[in-house]
């Protein structure tokens, strides 16, 4: 098998995998979507650096033939798809620190208008048995 068609394959194989990643954007889903996201870009990360060291391989024919051109074309595919999905990775950060906001400032409330344990002064003492 030559560079080319071992880079073809591993590109079709990052382009299955990034193609893979569906996010329904819903907040009862959102944080399984982080964790499966960012298991994939650690599973993908070896098959890129493998395509890029396979990129260095290649010859001058290699590079200016219309296999390599294809080989672009699902990169450039991948970086479209990586791109959609970095802008609702993003969505989903602002929305979980938006809600991050509102918890902390439901704290500080809540613990203005509650007195700690053990901050409350009695008005009498009970002395009976």
């Amino acid at each position: 098998m030559t560079t080319l068609q071992q880079a073809r394959e591993v590109a079709e194989l990052i382009l299955d995998m990034t193609k893979a990643l569906e996010f329904t954007q819903k907040k009862e889903n959102e944080e399984a979507e982080i964790t499966v996201y960012a298991l994939a870009m650690d599973e993908r990360e070896p098959l890129v650096y493998e395509l890029a060291d396979l990129r260095e391989q290649m010859g001058e024919e290699e590079i200016a033939s219309p296999e390599f051109a294809q080989v672009e074309k699902i990169v450039a595919e991948i970086i479209a798809l990586d791109k959609g999905h970095l802008a609702i990775m993003e969505k989903m950060r602002s929305s979980v620190q938006a809600s991050y906001k509102g918890v902390k400032q439901g704290q500080r409330i809540t613990a203005g208008y509650n007195p700690l344990h053990g901050s409350e002064i009695s008005d009498r003492i009970n002395i009976t048995h």
